[in-house]
């Protein structure tokens, strides 16, 4: 007796519940996650065994490259009160009005070069040349111009990027990396103020073959208005 065969159906299976949750899972780590700030320059942070980490609000990084130029990096609570754009916005006044105190070519900037700065993430030229770099964030492609000229990469040669600093052991005349930090100390948000109090709300950040003397000029400047305490951002040392 011959054997019925069955036919074969194929197997159907109902994906849409998957991609739902995909989608829903890839929302929230969209909006959760902190991506990365694109830097002035890349450095390679020399190891250590250290796997403390450094806090992601209320603190400032600043960003030394081997050939010894600075940018600052801000970083600020989350909250309405005390949000990155607004304390940006005052941390451009409070320096500005350091600077005119010991220079007769003053300084000011309007609304619109405020608000350029508060959307910056590195930020780092002489303040002779602030309003100038300000003002790229109106032009057409001015994101590319600013990156470019925050990097030394623009064409014209007047274009200086980083923060001027060198020795200086006298507090009384600061040079503009003392005038930045001293504006950052004086902050309104008092949680950032306590961080920098306590060293955990500046972080140094500097490539592993960056000279030790321009290191030790960094931290003489911070030193000289009397910012003891900061930290050192390193790579965690592979196991061996």
């Amino acid at each position: 007796m011959g054997r019925v065969k069955i036919a074969r159906k194929s197997t159907f299976i109902d994906m849409t519940a998957m991609s739902d949750v995909t989608v829903l899972l890839l929302t929230f780590f969209m909006l959760t996650s902190t991506f990365l700030q694109k830097e002035p320059a890349t450095v390679v942070t020399p190891p250590s065994v250290s796997t403390e980490k450094v806090q992601e609000t209320n603190f400032v990084q600043v960003l030394v490259s081997p050939e010894g130029k600075v940018w600052l990096t801000m970083n600020n609570d989350t909250s309405s009160a005390w949000s990155n754009e607004k304390m940006r916005m005052a941390l451009l006044d409070k320096v500005s009005e350091i600077y005119n105190e010991s220079h007769k070519n003053k300084i000011s900037f309007n609304v619109a070069q405020k608000q350029a700065f508060s959307k910056l993430g590195s930020f780092g030229v002489p303040l002779q040349q602030m309003g100038e770099f300000l003002n790229l964030a109106d032009e057409q492609e001015g994101q590319t111009k600013m990156d470019k000229w925050l990097g030394g990469e623009d064409e014209n040669p007047n274009h200086v990027t980083g923060i001027p600093v060198s020795w200086n052991s006298d507090e009384s005349t600061p040079n503009e990396f003392q005038m930045w930090m001293k504006a950052l100390r004086q902050t309104e948000n008092e949680n950032l103020a306590q961080s920098i109090k306590d060293g955990t709300g500046v972080a140094i950040k500097a490539d592993q073959n960056t000279p030790f003397d321009i290191i030790h000029m960094v931290m003489d400047n911070l030193q000289t208005i009397h910012m003891n305490k900061f930290t050192f951002l390193t790579a965690l040392k592979a196991g061996e």
